[in-house]
């Protein structure tokens, strides 16, 4: 009889036990920060210090507690002596994998992110209320292996700090994830997606030669990184060529051809280079619609439509909704004089995404090619709406009121341009133009002059500046 009591008091207590580290029972349980760093603690004891990790999303009822819970994990993570993947770039990292953001990942979606970001581990959490207390849950996945190596779930008491914390959360302005890499400039990286990290960095910058160093280290310590070789494709790209704009946290580049298709050999030579890089990540990755759509697009740019059309066709094929490539694909129709298969693939990607500003703009420049301005205007001003400080759609709209000798309505549109971008040479020449069928010839050359300054050595303009100078002269 003795020897039972003993059992049952053990088994009692036992039950205690687990009620106070799950929390089952009400006001019982972990606080939030117990559980966050309960949690750090015991993914750190699996894996080896430096380890890469990657938390790539947290379920909960509000994006701002997400964002919190992230960010506390992440510092603890760090404390544990783990290396965490800057968790703000996400948005760019669905950007360029074309997933839509939302609170749930699946497990394959997580495995695609950590690759991207060179995480040897990627984790997904939840954060959702059961009863009267939160269940926290996380699991780890091993990338390589894509099996889930660990799951952690704890029950976190529903306190009135908890409470607290969770209204202010929800009644703050929404925390946005964006990039910020300044921290990893002064570091040394250790690991591969760290470089990548700094690569990000730079090229966001436009420093695109220190971009590529970075990229190319990252590949040296892991051949295996399709992101590293498709970053190091576009910064080689970009180099090439004249950029407009750079996405948040080098998610793309839009770039211009200004010469045509007659490139200079070292043009030639970086496109090439750019190209090899893409081939190579598509064979580390051969359902990478994003590495298919960019060699489409150095194909076209160095020359060769058809191939570029080839890869857009394979990209559109791996992401039936993918409203870039459509767009992409509906500018190497138009190079082409395919203007009807051009409108046709600018719809689609403004079908897809009906705040493609871009798209609006092409569909509307492919009118202007086929004579039609009125359409082409109301295209631009669409566009303009939808992104009001792009100032290539104002130099476009600009261009095509001179052509229908509006020319007071240009030069607003060719000053506007210039007001966004103040080196924005082409803005400039086209102004000048347009004061001078104005018979304002100083403006003219005032203009002119501005835009030899930004470009010293371009002879054309050195010429039509001449020119008027002449017919001023007269």
């Amino acid at each position: 009889m003795k020897k039972g009591i003993i059992i049952l008091n053990l088994l009692v207590l036992l039950f205690l036990m687990n009620c106070a580290s799950t929390g089952s029972g009400s006001g019982t349980g972990f606080s939030l920060q117990e559980a966050v760093e309960q949690s750090a603690e015991e993914i750190a004891l699996r894996l080896s210090a430096l380890t890469r990790v990657a938390i790539v999303a947290f379920d909960s009822e509000h994006q701002n507690i997400s964002n919190y819970i992230m960010d506390e994990l992440t510092g603890a993570l760090v404390d544990e002596g783990l290396e965490v993947a800057d968790r703000r770039n996400l948005a760019y990292i669905y950007h360029e994998l074309n997933f839509q953001m939302s609170g749930y990942v699946s497990d394959e979606a997580a495995v695609s992110i950590g690759k991207f970001l060179g995480a040897q581990y990627v984790i997904n959490g939840q954060f959702v209320k059961a009863g009267n207390r939160y269940r926290f849950r996380l699991s780890s996945i091993n990338v390589e292996t894509a099996i889930q190596e660990s799951s952690i779930r704890l029950d976190v008491r529903l306190d009135r700090a908890l409470q607290n914390l969770i209204t202010d959360l929800k009644q703050s302005i929404l925390i946005t994830a964006t990039a910020n890499y300044v921290e990893h400039q002064n570091t040394l990286p250790q690991t591969a997606g760290a470089y990548i990290d700094r690569g990000i960095l730079f090229a966001s910058r436009g420093d695109y030669y220190m971009a590529i160093a970075e990229f190319t280290e990252a590949i040296r310590l892991d051949g295996r990184l399709a992101s590293a070789y498709i970053l190091r494709g576009r910064a080689l790209f970009a180099s090439a060529s004249y950029v407009t704009s750079i996405g948040e946290n080098f998610s793309n580049v839009t770039t211009t051809i200004t010469t045509g298709w007659n490139i200079s050999s070292e043009r030639q030579a970086l496109y090439d280079r750019a190209i090899a890089d893409f081939t190579q990540a598509i064979r580390l990755d051969p359902n990478s619609a994003q590495a298919y759509r960019e060699r489409g697009v150095v194909y076209s740019d160095r020359g060769d439509p058809d191939r570029g059309i080839a890869d857009l066709n394979q990209s559109i094929r791996l992401a039936p909704n993918y409203a870039l490539a459509y767009n992409n694909r509906g500018n190497m129709y138009r190079r082409k004089g395919d203007y009807d298969r051009a409108i046709a693939d600018y719809n689609q990607a403004i079908r897809i995404d009906p705040n493609f500003a871009r798209a609006y703009m092409n569909r509307g420049g492919t009118y202007r090619d086929k004579g039609d301005y009125n359409r082409a205007i109301a295209d631009h001003n669409q566009a303009i709406q939808l992104a009001p400080n792009d100032a290539v759609t104002y130099n476009q709209r600009g261009s095509y009121y001179y052509t229908i000798e509006d020319y007071d309505r240009a030069i607003t549109d060719y000053t506007q341009a210039i007001r966004l971008d103040p080196n924005y040479l082409v803005a400039y020449a086209n102004r000048g133009v347009a004061y001078l069928a104005k018979g304002d010839y100083n403006r003219a050359v005032a203009d002119y002059e501005t835009a030899l300054r930004i470009d010293p050595n371009n002879d054309n303009i050195r010429n039509i500046l001449e020119n008027i100078r002449q017919q001023r002269g007269r």
